[in-house]
Parts: structure tokens; C-alpha cells; sequence
């Protein structure tokens, strides 16, 4: 069995490593932050703290990449080594939460920062190696589709993980939730040992077999990416991108976390954990998916500009609904439809940006410029969970009053809207037309002195998923 000559493992095998990347974030985006906020009542300080430190590892993805194309067993493969290894250590890392199995957990909130953050480092290094594996195996014509059905297999994968393991973490605690993780990854593991990137590698390293296939990008200057890197972002196109990258989701992030302290300790009734989980986990997945495969198909249709407006806008304007709407959040479907919509435009707005991205990323290095797009990104994701906690006891102005608590909900929701709309403004200046203009310049320059940096030739169609 091997990847190169066959469509149906290279399906199998991509999609089922991006379930195995979904699974631990719908426990640790979802599931146990709603768990803490229920049954221990921790607050938005905390919870934007253990979400937060879950995209950071993600920032490393910049530095992941040259380390596996430098290091690996040839002979079993480019990327199967890599694969198998990050697996192994995701489910390993999963079993440091024993540790703190049957205790309060509102008091071991510091390891369970420490141990989301070494997980999702051996998480962001296979979710490199998996992008990597299908840039080496996928043949153009698959790209595309693929691409979308791996994207959608981690959102399966997140969704299940909040739904399932809700349920098992309340009823036979956090071991148990422990050992169906690692459970499922051991098994998914499976499929990269047992199917061969290329017919005649090793399966392992004792096993018979050597080398095969071209080598591509094996051999890259540094200092040449990293002039290209800078080159590319000489224009200004690119820089007001990057800031737009660096601002468009700190609304998401703290909406991300206030939304489920105000669901579940707030409002009346309050909402427990499964119920939480069954919204954001299972009934958002259509949404999601409605939005991410639809707004990658209006995007080419009427332009990633619009649809970036249509994704950020739409969820700003609904965070400011929300607020104008307070009096009827204890209305279970009011609150449930908000939930729903956010889950739906973020999808929206987060395939517009990608499309986006991918187009104006240019260079020889595009690929590395994409990536950077991508580490700008998660950096507004990461900051507005931390800025959650703090923005809301700020917007109490010192108040513990239940009126002021709520009062500081309402505000933090304009707040949201207003911070994710103003960003969009940035979009005006963002002209694909200059960076093509660049790029003819580049491929001139090229055309008549030779190769500008040899063995530069990494594309965005062959560096991103």
C-alpha cells in the first residue's frame, strides 16, 4: 500500500490525520473549558489563558518546516517518520492530564496550561508535516478538493471531540476522556505505519527497502528565503495585509471565550457543558461547513474581497445584534442562533482570508510569505483570548453587581463588533494589481540576468493546504 500510486490511501491518510488533529482541540477549545467554567466555575481570566496558550505551539510552524526538510529517514519516506513520531507524542503528551485526575481543577489551572502547551507543539508540528506530506503526494488535479475535505475532516474531528468527549469526561472523568484520545490516535497512527508514501521504502526502520522518488527542495539557501521574505513584503499591499491579519480576529478571541462564561454561569437557566459542546461542537458543524466549502466557491466566483466582508462584517454586525439584544439572551434559541451564526461567518471570513492570502503571497519564497500570513493570524486569535479576561472586568468599572456583571457583557459584545469591522476598512488598500505588477517586474528581471536565487522555487500552490 502506498500513497503515490494510489488515490484511496492518499484519501484515507490525509483526512484521517486532520481527524486526528480535530479530536484534542475540540477537547481543549470546547470541552474542558466548558467543563471548568460549569463545574468549577472558573472565569474568563483563566479560560482565555488555557485557550490562548493552545494556538501559540501554532506560531511555530515557521520553524518546524526546515527542521523537516532537513532531518528525516529517507528511506521510509519524506514525511512518515515525522508523522508517526508527532502522533506518537500527541497521545503521549494527552497522558500528562492523568496527572491531575480527580482533583480540583480550578487549582491545577498552571499544568494544565503547561500540558495543553507541549501537546499542541507536537499538534502544530504534525498538522507541518501532514501539509508537507500532501505537497509531496497529491497530484495537481487533487489539490483543490482535497485540500477542502482535509480542512473539513478537522473540523469533523473538533466537532466530535466536543460532543463525545463532554459526555465522557462527566461521566467517567478526565481518564477516561484521556483514554479515548489517545486511543483514537494510536489508531490513526496505524495508517501511516502501514501505508508506504512510495512502493519499495521502508515500512520501518529495520524493515527492507530504500529511497524513492524525486527529491524536491531538498537542497534550499536560507539567506535567500529570507531576502525573498523581505522583498515581499517591501509593498505595501502586503504589509496592510499583514496588519489586517494581525487585527481581524481579536474580537473572535475574546468572543470565543466570554461566550461560554456568560452561557453557562449567567444566564437563567444556565447552560451545562453537554449542552454548550452539543451547540458549538455538533449542531454548529453544518454551518461551518456550509460556510467554509460555500465561501471558498463564492470567493472565486465574486472575489475574496467581498467575501472577507461578508464573513468578518457579518459576524461583527452580529456580535452588535447580540448586544442590542440582551434582554432575550435567556432565550435558548436567540443565544443558540448567535452561537450558530459566529460559528458560520468565521468560517466565511476565514476562507476569504486564506483565498486572499494565497494570492497576493509572491516571491520565490511565497510559500514561506503565506506561512507568515497564517503565524500573523493566529497571533490576533491568540490575543484576543487573552485580552477576554481583563477587557470585561475593565467594562465592570469596578462593579460586582450581578446588573454591572451583565452590563459588562453587553459592552464587550459592541466592543467585538467594532474591533472586527474597523479592520475590514484596511481592505481598501489591499491591491492584488500591485503585487502582480511585482511579479512581472520579478519574472523581467529574471528572464534576462538568469535565476535570481537558485534553488528557490517554492510556490503557495505547493507549500499550503
Amino acid at each position: 500500500m502506498a500513497l503515490s500510486n494510489n488515490r484511496t490511501h492518499r484519501i484515507i491518510t490525509l483526512c484521517g490525520l486532520y481527524v486526528a488533529q480535530g479530536i484534542p482541540w475540540g477537547f481543549m477549545l470546547i470541552s474542558l473549558p466548558a467543563h471548568l467554567a460549569e463545574k468549577f466555575k472558573v472565569n474568563d481570566d483563566d479560560l482565555g489563558e488555557l485557550t490562548a496558550i493552545i494556538l501559540i505551539p501554532w506560531t511555530f510552524k515557521l520553524i518546524w518546516a526546515p527542521i523537516m526538510d532537513t532531518f528525516t529517514i529517507r528511506s521510509m519516506g519524506r514525511r512518515r517518520t515525522w508523522i508517526i513520531g508527532s502522533e506518537l507524542m500527541m497521545a503521549a503528551t494527552l497522558l500528562l492530564f492523568i496527572l491531575v485526575a480527580g482533583r480540583d481543577l480550578s487549582e491545577q489551572l498552571t499544568p494544565l496550561l503547561w500540558m495543553f502547551f507541549i501537546h499542541n507543539c507536537f499538534a502544530s508540528l504534525q498538522d507541518v508535516c501532514t501539509d508537507a506530506l500532501a505537497v509531496d503526494i497529491l497530484p495537481d488535479s487533487e489539490r483543490g478538493w482535497m485540500n477542502g475535505m482535509m480542512w473539513g475532516c478537522k473540523l469533523v474531528g473538533k466537532g466530535l471531540g466536543a460532543l463525545v468527549l463532554t459526555r465522557v469526561l462527566n461521566a467517567g472523568g478526565l481518564e477516561a476522556c484521556v483514554a479515548v484520545q489517545v486511543g483514537l490516535l494510536l489508531a490513526i497512527m496505524l495508517i501511516p505505519i502501514l501505508i508506504l508514501e512510495r512502493p519499495g521504502e521502508k515500512r520501518m526502520p529495520w524493515s527492507l527497502g530504500e529511497a524513492r522518488g524525486e527529491l524536491r527542495h531538498e537542497s534550499r539557501d536560507i539567506g535567500a528565503t529570507i531576502r525573498n521574505w523581505l522583498r515581499g513584503f517591501a509593498l505595501r499591499t502586503m504589509v496592510i495585509y499583514a496588519i489586517f491579519a494581525l487585527t481581524k480576529i481579536i474580537g473572535g478571541g475574546i468572543n470565543e471565550i466570554i461566550i461560554k462564561t456568560l452561557c453557562i454561569q449567567n444566564l437563567n437557566p444556565h447552560w451545562t457543558d453537554e449542552q454548550f459542546s452539543d451547540v458549538v461542537g455538533g449542531w454548529a458543524l453544518a454551518p461551518i461547513l456550509i460556510g467554509a466549502f460555500g465561501g471558498g466557491y463564492l470567493a472565486d466566483r465574486f472575489g475574496r474581497r467581498l467575501i472577507l466582508v461578508v464573513g468578518y462584517g457579518g459576524f461583527g454586525l452580529g456580535a452588535m445584534l447580540f448586544a442590542a439584544n440582551h434582554g432575550m439572551w435567556d432565550e435558548r434559541w436567540f443565544t443558540t442562533t448567535y452561537l450558530l451564526s459566529y460559528e458560520m461567518f468565521a468560517a466565511i471570513g476565514s476562507v476569504g482570508f486564506l483565498s486572499m492570502a494565497m494570492r497576493i503571497s509572491w516571491t520565490a519564497a511565497a510559500g514561506t510569505v503565506f506561512t507568515t500570513f497564517m503565524t500573523i493570524s493566529n497571533m490576533s486569535h491568540v490575543s484576543g483570548n487573552w485580552l477576554a479576561g481583563p477587557v470585561r472586568r475593565l467594562l465592570k468599572f469596578g462593579s460586582t453587581t450581578q446588573a454591572a456583571n451583565i452590563d459588562s457583557y453587553v459592552s464587550c459584545f459592541w466592543l467585538i463588533g467594532l474591533i472586527t469591522l474597523l479592520p475590514l476598512l484596511l481592505l481598501f488598500w489591499v491591491r492584488a494589481e500591485e503585487v502582480d505588477v511585482a511579479e512581472e517586474n520579478r519574472l523581467q528581471l529574471l528572464a534576462n540576468n538568469g535565476p535570481d536565487e537558485p534553488g528557490q522555487g517554492e510556490s503557495v500552490g505547493e507549500l499550503v493546504r
